[in-house]
């Protein structure tokens, strides 16, 4: 009994005792995403938006952020017009409540999340972007829309918060630094209705397809290449 008390007294005090080892603080490790979303995305025209005040109230008050919404001509029409929104999201010192989960927002402004799947975008032929799609409704209109999102760190991509947040644990651990995460939603509606002037009818699969050359083509103009190095590349 007495042996048993004297060893875990020693591995209580082995476990206060790592608590020293830890870093006193934390040195901030900027995120490779640029904060100015493009006027133009190849053929798409953009137009810069407030965000609701659902999502802002819900974000840290030091929290910076963009929104966008862009337009183009739906190709083959000569009235139609195809539309998708960019909101970009960084985070400040609060990280709790600067980013998280868009599932939360959407939950709050009113959507159903039908599915919810990864999916790896391929940027430029070169290599593939990890990405979260959720399909969604609003359960007051019905209208569906599809998101497709991911985290951008300092040298590091991912469409998973738990990886965000184990890699957020293993920094502070072994480097002593914290990384500031920026969070990259893409939104388009599903247009079902023929009749929607002057937006074009688009299936799930079609919307999947606009999103996913929307992407392709944003990529490059709201990140820092250099900075991001090759180590989080998903090979293509």
């Amino acid at each position: 009994m007495i042996r048993k008390l004297i060893i875990c007294q020693a591995l209580l005090g082995i476990g206060l005792g790592s608590i020293y080892l830890l870093p006193r603080g934390y040195k901030i490790r900027e995120s490779a995403i640029i904060m100015i979303l493009p006027d133009t995305v190849k053929e798409w025209f953009g137009e810069s938006m407030e965000a609701s005040e659902v999502v802002i109230n819900a974000l840290a008050e030091d929290t910076n952020y963009a929104q966008s919404q862009y337009k183009r001509r739906t190709p083959g029409t000569e009235d139609k017009i195809d539309i998708a929104s960019a909101f970009v999201v960084l985070s400040g010192d609060d990280m709790n409540n600067s980013i998280h989960r868009p599932e939360r927002c959407l939950a709050a402004q009113g959507f159903e999340i039908l599915s919810s799947e990864e999916i790896s975008i391929p940027i430029n032929g070169k290599f593939n972007l990890p990405t979260k799609r959720l399909l969604s409704k609003h359960l007051r209109t019905g209208g569906k829309q599809i998101s497709y999102y991911w985290f951008t760190g300092a040298k590091k991509i991912t469409a998973s918060h738990y990886s965000r947040t184990f890699t957020d644990i293993f920094d502070r651990l072994a480097t002593g630094t914290n990384q500031r995460w920026a969070f990259v939603n893409i939104t388009s509606p599903i247009i079902e209705d023929k009749n929607a002037h002057p937006f074009a009818e688009h299936s799930i699969e079609e919307t999947d397809q606009l999103i996913s050359e929307f992407i392709t083509n944003i990529f490059i103009q709201i990140h820092n290449e250099d900075q991001l190095g090759a180590n989080w590349i998903q090979p293509h």
